[in-house]
């Protein structure tokens, strides 16, 4: 039977992507299957294929990282401030979103144009004067300050107002006429319904504050207080002699549980980015 051109270009999309997501996935492979090597064996297989193939696997390189540096209490550090980003943010930026999306009170459309000026300003722009606010209010190296400049995100207001804007404003009537208050219709209708987009969020934001690096850097001194990016930094800056090794099994650590979140969560983060209108 002849292929239609449909399903020929189909197939032909199938092993482009296909092509693409093994490219991309050699770098991680040879990552992983490295941090289980010697130095020296990685360094024999360099420049063959064996590079990417597991043998004489060890667990030395995590052992002495986990051991020597205690970079055990940094992924605790990284998954506590993680956590309390997203489950503030999932708060705040939600209110937000819904009362720009379910309310009309003077100054709300200036409210919303301003919000969407604010994405296109970078964080590196406005870090400066983060930094500044938070000293001047004796914040640097508490957790508070750490945290509390980045639970408002003008992206994620954005994303929940345009999910929240879809509810028909007939349903939110009727549920007054009903007796059901603007919090009560939140919490039991708006919330139940928008799952995917708070998933979304929460994955996105989980992901931002893990690999964040430069707020970090700047908030944080104490070694003990410090997320697991920065802390492999500054383990492997004060040292004379990096081991690839031991690189690549602290870059392997620092990436499971963004791969393992992501993995679980990626159909509600297609979902929700498909019903906030995200082209």
């Amino acid at each position: 039977m002849k292929l239609t051109k449909h399903r020929k270009n189909k197939i032909l999309f199938y092993i482009g992507i296909t092509f693409l997501a093994i490219l991309f996935l050699i770098p991680t492979e040879w990552m992983i299957v490295s941090s289980f090597k010697s130095e020296s064996t990685i360094f024999k297989d360099m420049n063959s294929l064996m590079a990417f193939v597991p043998h004489d696997l060890s667990l030395t390189a995590y052992s002495q990282l986990l051991d020597y540096y205690n970079v055990f209490n940094n992924i605790i550090n990284s998954l506590f401030y993680a956590s309390i980003m997203v489950i503030l943010g999932l708060i705040v930026n939600s209110f937000a979103g819904y009362s720009l999306a379910m309310y009309n009170y003077p100054g709300k459309n200036v409210l919303f144009v301003f919000i969407i000026a604010m994405m296109i300003v970078p964080i590196e722009a406005i870090i400066l004067p983060m930094y500044l606010v938070v000293h001047n209010l004796h914040l640097l190296n508490t957790i508070p300050g750490y945290i509390l400049p980045f639970v408002a995100n003008v992206m994620n207001i954005f994303l929940f107002r345009q999910t929240f804007i879809t509810y028909p404003q007939e349903l939110v009537e009727a549920g007054k006429i009903d007796g059901i208050s603007s919090f009560r219709f939140f919490f039991q209708v708006v919330i139940p319904t928008s799952s995917s987009i708070y998933v979304t969020i929460g994955v996105l934001t989980f992901l931002a504050s893990w690999n964040d690096f430069l707020w970090p850097v700047m908030a944080l001194s104490e070694q003990k207080m410090m997320p697991i990016q920065v802390a492999l930094n500054a383990i492997f800056s004060d040292r004379e002699h990096i081991f690839t090794n031991h690189t690549m099994a602290a870059l392997t650590i620092a990436s499971i549980p963004v791969i393992i979140i992501y993995s679980i969560f990626q159909k509600y983060i297609v979902e929700g980015a498909v019903r906030s209108g995200i082209k």
